[in-house]
């Protein structure tokens, strides 16, 4: 038997192809057992919408949407989107947990876009992919004449 595998292992086309094999399984598990793993060699995309399109949407059915403003709860009472919750961007680790993975979709407001997006990249660490990011943020939205709450209303 040992003969056997000599002569088997001396074909071109073998010996190739378990070199290969061997390659791809040594680099796998050199990058899932090293930082390597967490190397994002495609850069993740955000899925924006901008507010106007978002708000028709969400007038024709507010119950598919949970809408969510990251700002401070200072900036909130200040202004913001009709039909927003407010759950600051430090509050996310705690409170991910109550948010839907499936049947209602996670619209992300800030006021730019930057910390809306950084919510977001957190949400899709932890599997949500139910998600959108208002583009342009609140200044986008009010820019839009879309429906408003202050704090003196």
């Amino acid at each position: 038997m040992n003969l056997f595998f000599k002569n088997l292992m001396t074909q071109p086309a073998i010996t190739t192809g378990l070199t290969v094999l061997i390659t791809a399984l040594v680099v796998s598990c050199a990058i899932y057992l090293t930082p390597l793993k967490h190397l994002n060699i495609i850069e993740p995309t955000i899925n924006d919408i901008p507010a106007t399109d978002f708000q028709e949407l969400y007038t024709q059915n507010k119950d598919e949407y949970l809408f969510i403003d990251v700002r401070s709860p200072q900036a909130y009472a200040d202004g913001h989107a009709e039909g927003s919750i407010n759950i600051p961007l430090h509050e996310f680790y705690n409170q991910r947990t109550f948010f839907p993975k499936k049947g209602k979709e996670i619209i992300l407001i800030c006021s730019g876009g930057v910390a809306s997006g950084v919510a977001y990249s957190y949400l899709e660490h932890y599997g949500f992919f139910n998600m959108k990011r208002i583009e342009g943020g609140i200044e986008s939205w009010r820019a839009s004449e879309l429906p408003m709450v202050y704090k003196s209303e």
